[in-house]
């Protein structure tokens, strides 16, 4: 757990690992989390809220559904029964019925319930869908969440803009930034993927004029956000492109998460020889989920 003003940082060790996906604690008379993590890191995050003194929330904020970021929402709606679970109306009726999202995940991932654990659904009357860009957690001393629509990464994923601070929370939307790589890999997983939506949604994030950006993987990004928006801009063009050529020679997804590991242990310094960080980094959205994703995108969009 690390604090930053009025955001901690709750590492849930996801899948055993440290630094990949984080809980923002927002503290204050209406305290909030940002993200849920997985079911299998709910007993990290109860033990990270627990340290940082929590007894209640009034939020339990998702930036997305997908089961890295929303997987222990339900758990966590049981042990803070106030709390109200904000989401982007697309993704609502799947924490209310997780079925479908259980199953179309299952159609990725070999050992569902190893790798997240189980979805516990949340009462219909417990959230509250967004539809719209504006306030949608009044976090008490003059202080609010803001929801900003960040499709691109899926079409149900929104930012979070928090006024008073300054401060962004941006999920996926940014891609990922691990402090000791700083630079952004992108997150491009399948069925939703679309590049001119990522890059109008970096526009979006950009307009707000935020002075820090907490992507959930992971912390306090090091780069200013211009920055982390003009990389992220670039790291998603540069995968495409990868893509583009793979397939243009009569490859598929294979061979272009194939070349995405290879671009990148070209491009970051270091990477190459740091087998734990790039483990790291590949755990965060693997360079096959990237792949498929683009691949994705690429069959819908057709000839570019």
């Amino acid at each position: 757990m690390s604090e930053t003003g009025d955001v901690i940082t709750i590492d849930s060790v996801m899948h055993g690992a440290e630094g990949v996906t984080a809980v923002y604690y927002l503290p204050g008379s209406r305290p909030a989390i940002i993200e849920a993590a997985p079911a299998t890191s709910l007993s990290h995050v109860l033990a990270g809220l627990s340290a940082a003194g929590v007894t209640d929330l009034d939020w339990i904020v998702l930036t997305h559904i997908h089961l890295d970021h929303a997987g222990a929402a339900g758990h966590l709606a049981q042990r803070f029964p106030r709390a109200r679970v904000v989401v982007r109306a697309e993704g609502a009726p799947h924490l209310v019925d997780p079925s479908r999202l259980w199953a179309s995940a299952a159609r990725l991932y070999p050992d569902m319930e190893g790798l997240w654990g189980s979805m516990v659904p949340v009462p219909p009357d417990r959230i509250d869908a967004v539809s719209s860009d504006g306030v949608v957690a009044d976090l008490g001393d003059g202080r609010r969440l803001e929801a900003v629509y960040t499709p691109g990464h899926a079409r149900h994923h929104m930012a979070l803009f928090e006024p008073a601070s300054g401060d962004l929370f941006t999920g996926d939307a940014a891609g990922v930034l691990l402090a000791e790589v700083r630079a952004v890999h992108p997150a491009t997983p399948p069925p939703e993927f679309a590049l001119e939506a990522s890059l109008e949604s970096l526009n979006r994030m950009r307009a707000l004029g935020a002075r820090r950006a907490f992507p959930t993987h992971f912390g306090l990004s090091a780069l200013d956000p211009a920055d982390l928006f003009d990389d992220a801009a670039a790291s998603l063009r540069r995968a495409v492109a990868v893509a583009e050529d793979v397939v243009a020679g009569g490859g598929g997804a294979p061979e272009i998460a194939t070349r995405l590991l290879e671009d990148e242990l070209l491009a970051i310094p270091g990477l190459a020889e740091d087998t734990a960080l790039a483990r790291r980094l590949s755990e965060t959205t693997s360079y096959e989920l990237n792949a498929a994703g683009i691949a994705r995108y690429l069959t819908k969009r057709g000839p570019g």
